[in-house]
């Protein structure tokens, strides 16, 4: 059994060479099944890949990827602004035009890229078997795909997280790693900052773990933290650099509260929890229950962990839960996306815990046991598949759905989040109703009025009169369910107003 250095009682940093077998060659034949797996990944991320932009990719293509490169550089209106992936969905969409596959095509290749990420940390904290099972999950992976089909900074954020990660442990580890390693590792982190600002969570949960191992160290362990501590300084000095443009904006922005003060349901940690679980369920075989089982598969994954090393553990967990503490001291909208970036040490954790408790129930059978409900795991989402290349969200079906259905006397209203896409991406002169008494005003000058609303959770804080009128009068014509929670694209119709006398 391989160790690395050891930093005092309690926080052992021979965290990663525990029982992982020396690297392989570069051109081993153990290779051939990644490059495969990572040529089936790109194949699954670019299928349907322009397939029903939802709102925030409309926001990324109108607002950012249309601007001259200069200015992306140099303005950040709304957190909505992925400053690294508004660069390279800029140079996407004037490379191949305007489309929504364009958009998406840097979040496929990134999310791509990530798989390999994976399988290059999981080979320094875990076997070749869990780093092979976990690759091949994550490559048909519901979440994963559906992420690396979001023209959004998440899985550029999930691959610097993976390779930042696998650069820290060996500036912990390897008394040989020098300032490139340095480098690499604080490039990482400045880029994951650059593609999205919870990226910060990332270089302060390692920070913390610096801090306790060099509090229970010895004095000559103390001194080896001085790579890892570089590091940490440099990226902090790159992250600056990059955003130094806009750095003034960032603050306003980032601390600013919601619009119109609005305490919507988004803020609270219940519906964390109850849309993480829902958003799980929708991409996990068996659903609910495999939702549940895997909250003790889970479990025990993390026991298996701790007991190898309490600093590993913190490395896996630690960065999601000071992303939580960091959202939740800014009141900011608690969206699940922004813990995505762990989903490669969620599927670590998980892994070791099935093997283990395979190992437990069943001893030397096992881990052969283990891998067969891996496998079996695998098959059965890469069979949820086609939920993922679903529209993320329908507008333009809701939008052929209402020129079909309204006469000419009619009206078509828009409100909060459907304005903006309709107006401004789809081209739409639809009606705009930001008050019930504009919405009744439309109403009295015309035969009918549609109106087409998304997010209700939203709406019914932001536009109660709005929301209370339609509740009342309006009756539901159609629905045009998204895969982004709760956006679906809805139609509801008033009845027709009788002709004045």
């Amino acid at each position: 059994m391989e160790r690395g250095l050891h930093y005092g009682v309690g926080f052992p940093v021979e965290v990663v060479m525990q029982a992982s077998p020396a690297p392989a060659p570069r051109f081993s034949p153990s290779g051939l099944p990644v490059a495969a797996l990572l040529l089936l990944g790109l194949v699954l991320r670019l299928i349907h890949l322009g397939s029903g932009l939802w709102y925030d990719e409309i926001q990324t293509l109108v607002e950012y990827a249309r601007l001259p490169m200069g200015r992306i550089l140099t303005e950040y209106p709304t957190t909505n602004h992925h400053l690294l992936y508004s660069v390279l969905a800029r140079a996407s969409t004037g490379l191949l035009g305007e489309s929504g596959a364009a958009l998406r095509l840097p979040a496929a290749l990134l999310g791509t890229a990530s798989l390999w990420a994976f399988w290059r940390l999981a080979l320094k904290v875990t076997d070749r078997r869990e780093a092979l099972l976990g690759t091949l999950l994550l490559t048909v992976s519901y979440h994963h795909v559906w992420f690396s089909q979001n023209a959004r900074g998440y899985s550029g954020l999930l691959l610097f997280t993976l390779l930042g990660t696998t650069a820290f442990l060996r500036l912990l580890e390897d008394p040989r790693a020098g300032w490139p390693a340095l480098a690499w590792y604080s490039g990482c982190m400045a880029l994951a900052a650059y593609i999205h600002p919870t990226a910060v969570a990332l270089p302060a949960a390692h920070a913390i773990l610096l801090g306790a191992l060099a509090v229970t160290s010895r004095k000559a362990g103390a001194r080896a933290l001085w790579r890892p501590a570089a590091g940490l300084l440099l990226a902090g000095c790159l992250a600056l650099l990059l955003y130094a443009p806009v750095l003034g904006q960032v603050v306003k922005t980032v601390t600013a509260g919601n619009p119109q003060g609005a305490e919507t349901a988004w803020k609270s940690p219940v519906w964390l929890l109850l849309e993480t679980a829902r958003g799980l369920s929708v991409g996990l075989p068996g659903g609910w229950v495999t939702l549940a089982s895997g909250v003790v598969v889970f479990a025990a994954g993390m026991a298996s962990f701790f007991r190898k090393s309490p600093a590993l553990l913190w490395l896996l967990i630690g960065p999601a839960l000071v992303t939580a503490a960091i959202v939740l001291a800014l009141r900011h909208n608690l969206w699940p996306r922004f813990f995505f970036f762990s989903a490669g040490f969620a599927v670590l954790i998980a892994l070791r815990g099935g093997f283990a408790i395979a190992r437990t129930l069943f001893r030397a059978r096992g881990p052969a046991l283990a891998t067969a409900g891996a496998i079996l795991a695998v098959l059965t989402s890469a069979a949820m598949l086609p939920r993922a290349w679903r529209p993320k969200q329908d507008f333009e079906a809701a939008a052929r759905f209402v020129d079909r259905e309204r006469s000419p006397e009619d009206a078509v209203v828009t409100v909060d989040l459907t304005v903006f896409p309709y107006r401004e991406w789809l081209g739409r002169d639809w009606d705009v109703a930001r008050s019930e008494a504009e919405l009744e005003t439309i109403e009295l000058g015309h035969r009918r009025t549609w109106l087409v609303y998304t997010f209700p959770v939203r709406l019914q804080v932001v536009q109660p009169g709005i929301w209370n009128r339609l509740t009342a009068r309006y009756r539901p014509a159609a629905e045009f369910p998204g895969t982004v929670g709760g956006g679906a694209i809805v139609i509801m119709v008033s009845p027709p107003t009788p002709p004045a006398r």
